[in-house]
């Protein structure tokens, strides 16, 4: 059986999924693991949070600067060997950290580590839109994100068991991008289609961004929510009075919505309607973080609505990725890949810092406030395209 799935042509589908899946799981997986990491790290290097701080955006920032060209680097380079060498690039930039103690070394290796993690994410993402039947989007593309969530989950695992000293845990971070790169050359079947010369242009990103501008800016809701949630919630619940326990446990109440609920609301959104499902996601999005205001003085009561919350926001990027690809004809993929991938960083440095104001303004509250509100702005136009 193992052999048939290797050699088969009727598994050569069935192949491509898997390795197009198993990059967005490298990847979660070494995000997991190399994002704190890092930070803890400079933290004993520099004892300064904001240089911590800066340095992941520095990988934020190779995000937004590089999407508009990445579409029109797979109409050059063939997909899968620009998917291969990313992966290379990533395994050998992790192993320059402990080789080189150096801040600004590390500021320039987390920006083209930045650069080649963008490659993988739109290549991932793009490959399995074109290979997803048309009925089933949603539901493969949950799959991919609970793929995604776990990797990221079991990079945390891992520095736990590494620790964040020596080369240990740096050696296992780059050894999980490189476990990535044989099976990305060898496992062959239908490869991703890759766009035209002139649907591959930093303007063609803005013209596919037009066919589905309610999916796009569901990448921006997906980045400015989630990260928000994870970088200010354990603040909020320091200034509401729990325990450093019970903030962990919410963090990880939160994670595991993230990883549990995207099959179930894939399957809901093949069945109701993607738009619809979107939607009803924003209805929720705005009203859990003030039913979380509601409940902040009965702490487990906390712990259902996050775990509601984080799996809601989550599937913005789930639901989104699916309304791209049956909107988008497969040349025109990468560019509105590229655009989704865009909106998302662009929400990941507008979200967190819009909430940590608005947490200071209104102290706690405000940055619950700030969700709901973010939220609430996108309603008007899922509920238009929803009844469009």
């Amino acid at each position: 059986m193992a052999i048939s799935f290797l050699i088969s042509d009727t598994h050569a589908r069935a192949r491509s999924l898997f390795v197009a899946i198993m990059c967005g799981g490298l990847a979660g997986c070494g995000f997991g693991l190399l994002m704190p990491l890092i930070s803890l790290n400079l933290e004993a290097m520099t004892g300064s949070g904001a240089m911590s701080g800066a340095n992941a955006a520095a990988a934020a920032l190779a995000m937004i600067l590089s999407t508009p060209f990445i579409p029109g680097l797979f109409s050059r380079i063939a997909p899968r060997i620009l998917l291969a060498a990313s992966l290379a690039v990533i395994a050998a930039g992790i192993l320059v950290f402990p080789a080189v103690r150096d801040v600004w070394v590390w500021f320039g290796t987390r920006f083209i580590i930045g650069i080649a993690v963008t490659i993988v994410f739109i290549a991932s993402e793009t490959w399995i839109n074109q290979l997803a039947k048309p009925e089933r989007r949603a539901s493969l593309l949950a799959v991919y994100a609970t793929v995604l969530s776990a990797g990221f989950g079991s990079g945390g695992l891992l520095l736990a068991l590494l620790g964040a000293e020596g080369w240990a845990p740096w050696i296992a971070g780059a050894a999980i991008y490189a476990a990535g790169v044989l099976p990305v050359i060898f496992l062959r079947g239908p490869d991703l289609v890759p766009p035209k010369a002139d649907e591959g242009s930093p303007l063609a990103i803005l013209t596919t961004a037009r066919l589905a501008p309610a999916a796009i800016l569901a990448g921006f809701l997906f980045g400015a929510l989630e990260n928000s949630f994870f970088a200010l919630m354990p603040v909020y619940g320091e200034r509401t009075g729990l325990t450093t326990t019970l903030i962990g446990l919410l963090m990880t109440t939160g994670a595991l919505g993230a990883l549990f609920l995207q099959i179930p609301i894939g399957n809901f959104a093949d069945r109701a309607g993607r738009m619809r499902t979107l939607a009803l996601i924003t209805l929720a999005a705005v009203a859990v973080p003030l039913l979380i205001i509601a409940s902040s003085g009965f702490g487990f009561a906390l712990f259902p609505l996050i775990f509601l919350y984080v799996g809601l926001a989550s599937a913005y990027y789930t639901v989104g990725l699916s309304v791209i690809g049956e909107r988008v004809k497969a040349s025109q993929l990468a560019a509105a890949n590229a655009a989704f991938i865009f909106a998302y960083g662009s929400g990941s440095l507008f979200g967190p810092p819009l909430g940590g104001l608005a947490m200071d303004w209104i102290n706690p509250h405000g940055f619950l406030l700030a969700l709901s509100v973010i939220a609430a702005v996108y309603l008007p136009m899922a509920l238009k395209s929803w009844r469009g």
